[in-house]
């Protein structure tokens, strides 16, 4: 194949062996971009967990149904 591109075998190998690598880099850059991914979905779903348990204790106090204010002034006798 080498003979018919007009280039040494050497040549070809080198060029085989820098796509290789190409690929290979491009392969980690994907892997490291989708861990970063990974970590912020991981935050926002955390972040969603809590207001989720936030709302279902409103609206759990809410069921239950709206408590008088409390008076500052009932122990002062007034």
């Amino acid at each position: 194949m080498a003979k018919e591109l007009g280039i040494t075998g050497t040549q070809l190998k080198t060029w085989r062996l820098e796509i290789e690598a190409f690929g290979s880099m491009e392969a980690k850059h994907r892997q490291k971009a989708d861990a970063a991914e990974l970590e912020r979905l991981r935050k926002e779903n955390k972040r969603l967990a809590e207001e989720n348990e936030i709302l279902q204790i409103g609206e759990q106090a809410n069921a239950i149904g709206p408590r008088a204010p409390a008076n500052a002034f009932s122990r002062l006798g007034g």
